[in-house]
Parts: C-alpha cells; structure tokens; sequence
C-alpha cells in the first residue's frame, strides 16, 4: 500500500513538472514590457486558445473587449478557471448520481462498511485536479499578478513620470464615501507634500496646504461626470498608487481588466498601458487617431457603505498629444488659481494695516 502511495505520489509530481514546463514552452512573447532603456523582454503569454477564450468572454461572460496589454492574461485566467469549476461541477455531479443509484437500498439491502475498495479511479481524478490547479496557479495566476504589481515597472514608469519625457505617468488615486479622485504631478513634475490636519472630504481629500501658492498638482474631486473625468493617454506606461479616506474601496474598470482594492494607510501600486490597437468604436472599427475619446465606467467592488452602488465615476482614454496639452493647461490653471487666492488675503491685510 505505501509502495503504491509513493508511486502515485513520485507520478504526481513528474506530471505536474512536465505540464508546467510543457506550457511555458508554449508561451510566446507578448505585448510591450517595461519602458526605459535596458528593459527587459516584454513577458510571454500562452496565446492558444485565445479565440475561444475571446468569444466565451464576449458572448457569454458579456464582459467588454479588453483593451490593456494584460487584458488578454486576465480573460485567460477567468475563462480557463471557469472551465475546470465547470467540469469538477459535472464530474462529481455524475459522480454523485452514480453512487445513488448504484448503492441504493434495493440493490444493497445490507450495508457494506467497506464501500468502494479500488482508489484508482479516485485518486487518479484528485491527482489531475491537482495537476491543473498547480498549472494555473504558476503558469497563469503568479505570472500575471507579478507582471501587474511589479515593484521595478513601478519605479520605471514613476521615474519616467518625473523626467517628463512622455514615456511614462505616476496617478495617484484616492477614494472616500462614495467618490474617485485622482492627483496628478504637475508641469514641475512633482507631487506636493501632504499633510494630514489639511485635509477634508469636500474640497481637499489628498491634504495639500491650500495657502502654498506654488503648488501645480493637478487634482480631479468627485470625477462623477464624463467633463470632470480621470483622464490617462493610451499607449503610455500608468503607475497607479491607491489609498482610501475611510473605508476599504475597490477600484475596478472593466475594460482595462483593472481591479484594485483601496485600503486606508496604504499605498497600493499597480500599472496597465492601454493598447491603442485594441482601441474600437461602436462598430469595431479601429478609433485611436488624435480626436478620438473612450471614456470607462468606474465602479467600487468592494462593499463600502450604503451609498456603495452610487460610487461610480469616469476615465477618459485620450491620445498621448492630448493628455500632455490637457495636463499643462489644467497645472498651469491650478498655478494660477492659487497665485490669485494669496494675493487676495494679502491685499486684505495690507488694506486693514494702512487703516
């Protein structure tokens, strides 16, 4: 009985090798990788099936077509887990059947305590199952959560941020009861500091001393309307860092295939590129020139409160060019809004001194 345990044991685990190496082997190399010079090769992805995979999501799933570059690993990783749900589902359920009828009361009229004697054909299936779980967790799952919270992509992409360069934008994102706001750094390239004894959920959630006049953040509040959305260019690197003002949020837009929760005291990073080429407008046809808008639905899918189903909000997708011109604008605005409310509290006290 050990010997046979052993063996099926040793067989498990030459199995599991082979199927992980088998379809890594059959992975080819994806879409763009990290940005910089000296970056490494973009990571690969197991492209087989994909045809499948994009019409069970569409017509079945009824999900948007994704349009990251990591969108695709994501729907891999859904379709190919609700498949091994669907057949342990069927399988144990002809399992179950099988055993009501076979070792029911008529054909058994006395009871065997023993039951089924041969393990085979039990241990074979729990092995498999293994075997395909083993394969989804390393060739599928920890793959994809690495490549999206990679600490070295972050750092690439926020450095590339900085310098201004266009290869690259930091976003930071703050959510409270029951709104999305988002600061950018402004045309100086940096963010401001905060302070916590600043900050209020009306006009300054991200805590910025409202009597430095020289602060160019961009800050986006309550991005409830398409004209007040967050706003990202397509074929650009975005490092997210995400936080909460009360209670724990998740950050979720569909078609970017990005879900992340927001939790008070923390910082969460993750990063997607919005592929251009994936880009489409409502009759499929491609719609990444210089004019062309896409503006996602932002949903909390986290339950946060009884106002969770009411916290939506709004990002627009734009061309890079257009991103850059609407990021100057709106710093350069901001610059000059705090400029103006200095100037009006000084002038106030000069006039009351010379009184």
């Amino acid at each position: 009985m050990k010997n046979k345990a052993f063996f099926y044991s040793f067989a498990a685990i030459l199995g599991i090798i082979a199927a992980v190496v088998l379809v890594n082997l059959m992975k080819v190399e994806g879409p763009e990788g990290p940005v910089g010079p000296g970056a490494k090769k973009p990571p690969t992805e197991f492209k087989m099936l994909d045809s499948t995979v994009e019409n069970l999501m569409l017509n079945v799933f009824k999900s948007p077509a994704p349009v990251s570059n990591h969108g695709k690993n994501v729907d891999r990783m859904i379709v190919f887990v609700h498949i091994l749900m669907a057949i342990l589902f069927v399988g144990w359920s002809l399992y179950f059947l099988a055993a009501l009828i076979k070792f029911n009361s008529k054909s058994n009229p006395k009871a065997d305590y023993h039951g089924v004697r041969s393990k085979v054909g039990t241990t074979v299936a729990e092995y498999g199952v293994i075997l395909v779980e083993v394969v989804l967790i390393t060739c599928f799952a920890v793959p994809l959560w690495a490549d999206v919270v990679n600490e070295e992509q972050m750092e690439k992409i926020k450095a590339a941020s900085k310098e201004g360069k266009g290869n690259g934008l930091e976003l930071h994102i703050l959510a409270k009861q029951y709104d999305w706001n988002a600061r950018y750094a402004g045309n100086d390239g940096r963010f401001e500091k905060q302070a916590l004894r600043f900050a209020n959920k009306v006009d300054n959630p991200f805590g910025i001393d409202p009597k430095k006049a020289d602060v160019d953040d961009v800050i986006i509040t309550t991005a409830r309307s398409k004209d007040n959305a967050i706003v990202v260019p397509w074929d650009r690197p975005v490092a997210l860092k995400m936080t909460s003002m009360d209670v724990i949020h998740s950050f979720k837009v569909l078609p970017l295939r990005v879900c992340k929760d927001c939790i008070p005291g923390l910082q969460l990073p993750i990063h997607f590129k919005v592929n251009p080429e994936l880009l489409k407008d409502k009759n499929g046809k491609p719609a990444n020139k210089e004019g062309d808008e896409h503006l996602f639905l932002i949903t909390c899918a986290q339950l946060c409160g009884d106002g969770h189903g009411y916290m939506n909000g709004y990002l627009k997708v734009v061309h890079p060019k257009k991103f850059d011109e609407w990021l100057e604008t709106k710093s350069r605005a901001e610059l000059e809004k705090r400029k103006a409310a200095k100037i009006k509290p000084d002038l106030a006290a000069n006039i009351s001194s010379a009184k």
